[in-house]
């Protein structure tokens, strides 16, 4: 079916503009997802970076306890 609605036809721009939103937001719940889960892997690599952190100095410490 062929649409002969002008461009300046409000309800057709209410259409586009309904659509566009629609894409808009399904798009912002992705990238909101998308950034949850980056806070959670950073949070995740800080937690590993303090450990890693501890293990190191405590092999250092041991290391220079053997006089190395």
């Amino acid at each position: 079916m062929k649409d002969d609605r002008g461009e300046l036809d409000l309800t057709k721009q209410i259409e586009n503009l309904t659509t566009k939103l629609k894409s808009v937001k399904d798009q912002e719940e992705s990238h909101r997802k998308l950034s949850g889960k980056l806070q959670q892997d950073l949070a995740e690599c800080k937690r590993d970076n303090v450990i890693l952190s501890d293990d190191n100095a405590t092999l250092l410490n041991r290391l220079r306890d053997a006089g190395l």
